[in-house]
């Protein structure tokens, strides 16, 4: 026992050496990533508005004017807005925006429609679509198109019902079809207005709770960490074939030798970070910025999030510990968990929401290692660290550890 606790001091002591080198590292890595991110806002801000740009061709005399301000009061409606926006033109500029890819599609209104509606005339509307382009977007606008159209027949319909009846059986109640008309005209406005009749709303930007820049921030902490392997392959590699013979003599075994080098590492780690946490605690009170994505408020938050940020770098520099025992060759060994780390995290919904992946993904992504570091990272910043949280990450522990020792008990014979 002696032996083992000389040793993890022995580590603890190595580890405390590299706070330089691991300082210098980090912030190099954290420099890439940011460029990395302020590229991809930058990308992402030049075509900012995805929406589909239709066509509308109408005629400009005093009935069809109504059509303008009809088109004008759906593009308000949230369903609709979310999805395109309309511009008003001529059938020439329409045509001819659908051939250089301006317009996706053309709306082509016919002459006297609001007459044609008022009196019961089925007027179709012609719709044109681009040749090229045609995408999930404008699949889901000819969707809109169809199920509005439906809504307006059968709105139609029981209109001219309700017209029918008062002047047949209920001839005699004429006087009361306008106030009947009117509460059906209610009746379908409030249906085919009212989204939250259809739908709930659930914003997948988030995750477990996190605001978008929190969501942000925990990728980030989770790549640095995996790439903090970069910065600590002297402290993860694996021992020379000479030493593995006279750990062995000395009566210590793989696994708790791999258990040392990465808890040793772990400790001076969560140090500076329990340190940071602290220091973004006290700025959060000058600065409302920081505590809205640290929401870390009192000592028991800040025991929880520390024990929290243990759990997972010890979980992380298993894995690490792992592949590099398990390759061997440091270059191999440097692709491997930067290839696997990028992979799992995509997989885990770590850079865009699990809900916009393949169902496939979504599923494998949900049993990966880095699907607990995620979720782990999210409850650090909120002072919330729960037990099953934990063990995940304690069970991958068991799990690197193992395989690690495996693979150092393979290599000593």
């Amino acid at each position: 026992m002696k032996k083992k606790l000389q040793l993890l001091k022995l580590q603890i002591k190595s580890a405390f050496i590299s706070i330089p080198k691991i300082l210098l590292g980090t912030f190099i890595i954290g420099f890439f990533v940011m460029l990395l991110s302020i590229g991809i806002a930058k990308t992402t801000s030049k075509n900012k508005d995805m929406r589909m740009k239709v066509a509308v061709v109408y005629s400009e005399n005093d009935q069809d004017k109504y059509v303008r301000m009809a088109f004008n009061f759906i593009s308000e409606v949230d369903t609709v807005n979310n999805v395109c926006t309309f511009d008003f033109t001529s059938k020439e500029e329409a045509f001819n925006g659908l051939r250089n890819n301006t317009y996706v599609m053309a709306i082509l209104v016919p002459d006297n429609l609001i007459r044609d509606i008022m009196n019961g005339t089925n007027t179709p509307i012609e719709v044109v679509y681009s040749s090229a382009g045609v995408n999930n977007t404008s699949m889901i606008f000819r969707e809109m198109l169809s199920a509005g159209g439906s809504d307006l027949g059968t709105a139609e319909a029981g209109i001219y019902t309700v017209d029918d009846l008062f002047y047949g059986v209920l001839k005699n109640y004429r006087a009361d079809r306008g106030k009947h008309e009117d509460k059906l005209n209610e009746v379908y406005l409030n249906y085919a207005l009212n989204r939250s009749i259809y739908f709930n709303v659930r914003d997948l930007a988030v995750k477990e709770g996190l605001s978008v820049v929190q969501f942000y921030v925990c990728t980030a902490a989770v790549m640095l960490l995996l790439l903090s392997g970069i910065t600590c392959i002297s402290n993860l590699k694996p021992e020379s074939h000479a030493l593995n013979a006279s750990l062995k003599t000395q009566g210590i075994h793989g696994y708790e030798y791999g258990l040392c080098k990465t808890l040793g590492l772990t400790l001076v780690y969560t140090l500076l970070l329990a340190c940071g946490l602290s220091v973004a605690m006290l700025m959060s009170i000058r600065f409302t910025d920081i505590s809205d994505i640290i929401m870390v408020y009192s000592f028991g938050e800040w025991i929880k999030s520390v024990i929290g940020v243990l759990i997972l770098v010890f979980s992380v520099f298993s894995f690490i510990y792992c592949i590099f025992t398990v390759v061997r060759n440091p270059v191999y060994s440097v692709l491997v968990l930067f290839l696997s780390g990028m992979l799992f995290m995509y997989a885990s919904g770590c850079f865009v929401s699990s809900a916009l992946l393949p169902a496939a993904v979504r599923n494998i992504g949900g049993v990966l290692p880095t699907s607990g570091y995620f979720d782990l990272a999210g409850e650090i910043i909120r002072g919330t660290t729960s037990l099953l949280s934990i063990v995940k990450n304690v069970f991958w522990i068991i799990i690197f550890q193992t395989v690690a020792a495996f693979a150092m008990r393979i290599q000593r014979h």
